[in-house]
Order: structure tokens, then sequence, then C-alpha cells
């Protein structure tokens, strides 16, 4: 099972950025949906908890007890993944609204350090400037750096995948009781923020990929039905999510909705799902698996990275309607994956691999 690609994971991608999109966009609205079906569907932020279990195991599956591990070829292969992109768009959004919003024309420089950097995602006051959704590549990030000693001592001890999250989630809590008193930028400002925004409380999504692909390696699984029981779970934990709302807000506001959110859900949901479209083939797996999901799949990180901001700030004085504003940013995204990225990721890797 190691190293080999999962195309129906590919496309799963594209389900998960759409869901963010769902959830930021929200069509279902009260009046003509009902509130419980608007409720729902608002919720649909769970598709980073997807991306975070996913990067769990796909880093695993590929980079765990890698013969001739080099941390240089592996870092550089994650920023060509991750970073031209995002600066590249970072930059274009500092440059849009300080040309059409500021008053004086200027970039707010130290605000783009922040987001450049990716600092921006350890801070309450900042983790939304720039481009919005672009904290979770903060998270991303970290989860990137500390990946290979992680694997280091879980290859030690089995045991480390409870301890390694325990302990994140401790200095977490250390960090914030420390900073909260402090204006710093709102630093590690409150344990709401460490546990919704930063590594500190998203590892154990992570944890829970890298499980799965530690199973894998030494289970074979002859049971069907994986992939019904993965959608029956995240279905449930959704609706769990819907009843700890309270007024306009979302069930992972409070402590239990963090919890179904973090390990009920990915445990529960996301992991059985994974596995099944790995392991059974179903008409949902072949639909994953198929040349435009692949193709949307590819292209969901940027889609991701557009689905707020400057590119929906220009196509709303075209369209107002949300599934007209779905279809165009699709359509840039693939343009960008297939004439930017992608070119951008391969000169990057080229003497690399």
């Amino acid at each position: 099972m190691n190293k080999i690609n999962f195309p129906a994971l590919t496309g799963i991608r594209a389900l998960a950025a759409f869901m963010v999109f769902v959830h930021h966009y929200n069509p279902f609205s009260i009046e003509v949906y009902g509130k419980y079906a608007h409720d729902f569907f608002s919720e649909f932020h769970i598709g980073v908890t997807i991306f975070f279990v996913l990067s769990g195991f796909l880093i695993c599956n590929r980079y765990y007890d890698e013969p001739n591990f080099s941390f240089k070829s592996y870092l550089i292969k994650r920023v060509a993944r991750i970073y031209p992109m995002y600066f590249i768009l970072t930059t274009l959004t500092f440059v849009f609204f300080a040309f059409v919003y500021s008053q004086n024309g200027w970039v707010d420089l130290q605000n783009y350090f922040y987001n450049i950097s990716f600092l921006k995602g350890f801070s309450d006051d900042l983790k939304f400037t720039g481009i919005a959704q672009g904290w979770s590549l903060t998270v991303e990030e970290a989860f990137y750096f500390t990946a290979p000693l992680f694997f280091i001592l879980i290859n030690k001890s089995r045991i480390y995948l409870v301890i390694i999250p325990l302990v994140f989630i401790g200095l977490g809590l250390l960090l914030v009781s420390y900073f909260s008193g402090i204006d710093c930028n709102g630093f590690m400002k409150s344990t709401n923020f460490m546990f919704d925004f930063t590594f500190f409380g998203r590892i154990c999504e992570f944890f829970v990929g890298i499980g799965l692909a530690l199973i894998l390696r030494k289970f074979s699984f002859n049971f069907k039905g994986f992939t019904y029981i993965g959608l029956a779970g995240i279905i449930l934990s959704l609706c769990a999510l819907v009843s700890l709302q309270v007024d306009a807000g979302f069930g992972v506001d409070n402590f239990t909705g963090k919890i179904i959110n973090t390990i009920v859900l990915p445990v529960f949901g996301i992991a059985p799902l994974f596995l099944g479209l790995i392991k059974e083939k179903t008409f949902i797996s072949n639909f994953f698996s198929s040349k435009t999901l692949q193709l949307l799949g590819k292209s969901s990180y940027i889609f991701y990275l557009i689905h707020l901001g400057i590119f929906v700030t220009i196509l709303n004085k075209f369209f107002i309607n949300q599934w007209f504003l779905f279809f165009s940013l699709n359509i840039i995204s693939i343009v960008f994956y297939l004439y930017i990225e992608a070119p951008l990721n391969k000169l990057i890797r080229k003497n690399i691999d």
C-alpha cells in the first residue's frame, strides 16, 4: 500500500473544497429550504477537516520509513506544492486591495509579511487577513515541518500516535495561558482560537490520517461497506454539530462540537470513507476517480485559495448567483492549475526527483 496513488482521494479533494465554498456562501436559505437545511450546510466547514485527515494519510503513506530520506528534498517538494500559488495570490490580493480600497495606495508591508510567512495563522487578530482561508495553510505547514520527526517516534512505538497529539494540545494550552494576557497581535490569544485555527488544536485530524495509513500497511480488509459507514458517520457528525448550534453560531463553537469535529468525525466518518474509496469498487469510488473529478481535485487547491478574495470581488460585479460564482471560480482554478501551478511545481521539483 506504500507510495501508491489513490485516484478517488484526489477527487475527494474537490468535494472538500466545494464543501468549504458552500459553508461560506450557503445557498440553502432559511426562507426557501428551512432552518435545518440551512444550518446543516453551514457546518460544511468540515471540508477543512477532510483536508487535514487527507494530508496526514498521504504524507505518511509517502514518507513513513522512506529509505534514504532527505529532509531537504522533502521540504522542497512540500514548498513546491503549497507556496508558489499562495505567494502569487497573496501578493495579488495585497496589491489589489491597496490600490482599490486604500486611501494612499500603499501595501501594508508588515501585514503582508505575516501572510507570506504563514505567521498570521498563529494570530487571532490576523488570521483572516490577506487570503482569509490561508490560516489553514499555517496548520498544514506546521504538520509538514514536524511530520518527519513524528514518523521517527511512531516507528519506535505506536504509543506516540496518542502521546504526540496530547503533548501538542498541552503545549498549545500553555502558550495560550502565557500569551492571552499579552498584547501581541492576538498571538495564541484564546483556547477557542487555539483549538479551531492552529496546529496545536487540529493535530488529531492529521494523526487520524497517519493512523489510517499505518493500518493499511499492516492489515487487509475483506469487509465491504466502509464507504457507506464513512458517509453515515459524516452525516451523523454534521447532524450532531447542527444540534449544538446556538443562535447564529456553529456547532464547533462549544467544546463538545470541537471534539466531534476533530476526533469523532475523522475517526468514524472520514477515515472509513477513505478506506472504502481505497479498498472498495463502488459507484462512489468510480465517480471520484473519474477524469472530471481528477481535474477538479488537482485544481481544488487554487479553488480553495480564490473562493474568497479578489476574484470573488471582481466576479460579484457581474454575477450575484452563488452557482455562477462557483462555476466561474472552477474555470479560473483549472486554468491557473494547468498553466501556472503545475508548470511551477514541475520546475521547482525537476532537480530533486
